[in-house]
């Protein structure tokens, strides 16, 4: 695109030359003169001889060239410059009167000129430079007056250091002596050199600091002391771990005062001691060794961008940048196993809108499959271009596993998320996210990722420590985690399917994390804690007692969904209701949630849902829109797919790109069969049961209302049930209307809530039935 606008201007300004200036039409010609005028300058002053002096021909003898005046013509003869009387004459001047011997620049410059105007280049680029070669002519001019001073005239030739530089040296001495003028010079040398190769003297400043303060604490045997490190580097995963976590107590919402009868106190409270005696069991410690490293495939050689292709990059994104007037002062490379990081630091008169605009442009000249545009980097004053490479590298889970950060990340829930743009590992803590929310296309890498959590988990965790609720509606991908029942999954005891596949088990599966969660609360409350945290540590202190209560170490619990889209398809209430609830409150009784979509859509992703996951993964997706439903900015459309990320967490402004580690489905089963190997527990983590709690809950309730018999004719007898109908024909209020219709829902003659507005499904389909059923009904009470 940008050759074809160079072609139109040529061909505007081709046609019409009237409207031309005298430049523009000639300034081939006139680069060439200029070209050539500072090449004879420049061999003038290097072939420059002081014996010339004596040769020089005065204005006035000038005419008697012509005449063929044998004086003159003797003086031209023993001229030794390489261009006779004229270059003697021109160089004498220049080295004489202007810098000395450093007047030779004046004409690098001016053949530099000749250069940028035949080439048509930035003139920006040319001034600068030409001040850079001026400055440097006038340094060395005033350095070699310095030196003449001081060491005496006879060593030291005036031509050498030329008036200016003479003049200058001259008033420094008179000023600051000579050792200051000498000083003065070399410090504004060493500040120029510094400018033109952009030293950081901010960086050997710290540096000089540090070591002048470290060497003066073991001067004052202070051991304890240490000198503070300033790092501007990112702080290592160690540094980000230790956060003291705080968690904000919610009041329970209150729960409804009902008249229990003795005989279901009794059942409650010993299913309950049963319940708790069994997980008791289901959590001791056992005899249990974590996964081997040498399980995981080993990982390829890192092979990174070489540096040709890299400059070729920088080259192309410099050019593409100045056709549209966007001049670049630096370009810093940082490569990566998949993505190179291209920081760019603009002129200061440019915008950075301007850049971020121009980024299909800059993806069309590098003939990348896509790139993103970071304006600006967090913390740095450049712009961040982000580029893939031609040949990206796998990064295996072996990796980042048996990598040092991980092996030394002490988080609580440790996660391998993989490596950053700049090759490093990264690391997070489930426990601090405190829940995850991961969206993205298809065959983007959502359920490697999950895959590489749960992985990350197991090679962290022991069975005793961390629980597994999986749910799976594509019945496929985290199938291989079945044979971890009596290991690391929790189960409900409504539901005969270890890893759930079903939207109705689902239900019942976070219902009853629900009760889960009430429960440890409850045990929170009365062991006066606030977290699992410190319930554990007092725990195993063994400083809580309560009466009537068994207190053990809890376990955390890891809840996967990998597929929102098709629970929310089928009920998006019932599921929903539970998920926020888990989200709001689970995070202090150690229950975290890992939900993924392929479908980021608002009907999905839900505004409550999505306010309670400040954490956020978005993988590769096809449009700005779902991109903005994951992380609430554009990005995610720009990734190249195969495991690249944005990875959001919480409280940050900006995303962090991640190669999200890679592993395969054959180290999945490796890593599941060691583990199956060794002893696991009788039962698996039971969670507590829906109905045995609904069960509760009827037996609890107040008697059936008197309109119940008269209601459940009505909604039969016209096959509709709804809270108005019975308003109309009963003539009662809404609020004693909605309780029969629950207590027709709970004694199975209507259905549950439909979606969208509609009235319940009707179970019955006649009155005889609903006789017979009202008679099995009152006899089973009795």
């Amino acid at each position: 695109m940008a050759s074809q606008t160079r072609n139109i201007e040529y061909k505007r300004k081709k046609d019409s030359p009237k409207h031309e200036g005298f430049f523009t039409r000639y300034r081939i010609g006139i680069s060439i003169l200029i070209f050539v005028f500072g090449l004879i300058l420049t061999l003038s002053i290097l072939s420059y001889s002081p014996r010339d002096q004596a040769n020089l021909v005065s204005i006035s003898e000038i005419g008697k060239i012509l005449t063929g005046d044998e004086q003159v013509r003797q003086k031209l003869e023993r001229t030794h410059n390489w261009l006779g009387f004229f270059g003697a004459k021109i160089s004498f001047l220049l080295i004489n009167y202007t810098f000395g011997y450093a007047s030779v620049f004046i004409g690098l410059i001016l053949m530099l000129l000749g250069i940028f105007l035949f080439f048509n280049k930035d003139k920006r680029l040319f001034f600068k430079w030409s001040f850079y070669l001026l400055f440097f002519s006038f340094i060395l001019s005033v350095f070699l007056g310095n030196l003449k001073l001081i060491f005496g005239t006879e060593e030291f030739k005036s031509e050498i250091c030329g008036v200016v530089g003479l003049y200058v040296a001259d008033v420094l001495i008179k000023l600051f002596g000579e050792f200051g003028s000498m000083f003065i010079t070399l410090v504004l040398f060493l500040l120029f050199l510094g400018f033109i190769f952009e030293v950081n003297f901010y960086d050997i400043a710290i540096g000089i600091g540090e070591k002048v303060s470290a060497f003066l604490n073991k001067l004052r045997f202070k051991p304890r002391r240490k000198p503070s490190e300033v790092k501007i580097l990112k702080p290592e995963p160690k540094q980000v771990q230790k956060h003291v976590e705080v968690i904000i107590s919610q009041p329970e919402p209150e729960t409804l005062k009902v008249k229990e009868t003795k005989e279901s106190e009794s059942v409650e409270k010993a299913q309950i001691i049963s319940r708790e005696e069994q997980k008791r069991r289901q959590v001791k410690k056992l005899d249990f060794k974590l996964p081997p490293v040498e399980l995981l495939d080993p990982p390829d050689e890192e092979t990174v961008a070489d540096d040709e292709e890299l400059n070729l990059n920088a080259e192309l994104l410099r050019n593409k940048l100045a056709n549209f007037d966007i001049e670049v002062e630096k370009i810093s490379i940082t490569p990566g196993p998949v993505v190179t990081l291209y920081e760019i630091v603009p002129a200061a008169d440019v915008k950075v809108r301007e850049i971020v605009s121009l980024a299909d442009d800059i993806a069309l000249a590098l003939a990348a499959r896509g790139i993103r545009v970071i304006a600006p980097m967090p913390g740095k004053g450049t712009v961040g271009i982000e580029i893939p490479n031609r040949k990206p590298t796998i990064v295996k889970i072996r990796s980042v596993i048996g990598s040092p950060e991980f092996k030394n990340f002490n988080g609580v829930l440790p996660i391998a998320m993989g490596k950053t743009i700049t090759g490093e590992v990264y690391c997070d803590d489930l426990a601090r996210m405190p829940h995850l929310l991961i969206g993205g296309a298809t065959g983007s890498g959502k359920s490697v990722g999950i895959n590489t959590i749960i992985i990350s988990l197991l090679y962290k965790l022991k069975p005793s420590e961390i629980k597994f609720v999986i749910i799976d509606p594509k019945k496929v991908e985290l199938v291989n985690y079945r044979k971890l029942v009596n290991h690391y999954l929790a189960v409900c005891p409504d539901i005969d399917e270890e890893v759930i596949t079903t939207p109705e088990n689902a239900v019942l599966a976070l219902k009853s994390l629900v009760l889960e969660m009430n429960e440890r609360y409850d045990k929170f409350s009365k062991a006066g804690v606030r977290n699992i945290q410190d319930y554990n540590e007092r725990v195993r202190r063994g400083e809580i007692k309560s009466e009537g209560i068994e207190h053990y170490e809890l376990p955390y619990i890891v809840v996967i969904v990998d597929e929102l889209a098709d629970l929310m398809l089928v009920a998006s209430t019932d599921v929903e209701e539970p998920i926020t609830r888990l989200a709001q409150l689970a995070r202090g009784v150690g229950i975290h949630l890992v939900i993924a979509t392929q479908r980021p859509s608002v009907d999905v992703i839900t505004g409550l849902i999505k306010a309670n996951f400040p954490t956020r993964i978005a993988y590769q997706v096809a449009s700005k829109v779902d991109s903005r439903t994951i992380l609430d900015m554009n990005g995610a459309e720009q990734l190249i797919g195969s495991g690249d990320m944005l990875y959001l967490p919480a409280g940050a402004s900006k995303p962090i790109r991640i190669q999200n580690a890679f592993v395969s489905t054959e180290e999945v089963e490796r890593v599941v069969d060691y583990i199956v190997s060794q002893p696991g527990y009788d039962k698996p983590y039971e969670l507590p049961s829906v109905i045995e709690r609904k069960k509760v809950e009827i037996n609890m309730w107040d008697e059936l209302d008197e309109l119940f018999d008269e209601a459940a004719k009505i909604v039969v007898r016209y096959q509709q049930a709804s809270t108005s109908l019975l308003q109309r024909k009963l003539k009662i209020g809404y609020a004693r209307a909605a309780r029969i219709m629950d207590q027709l829902e709970r004694e199975g003659i209507v259905g549950p809530p439909a979606e969208g507005g509609k009235t319940r499904e009707v179970l019955l389909n006649s009155e005889i039935e609903l006789e017979s059923f009202l008679k099995q009904m009152r006899e089973g009470k009795k």
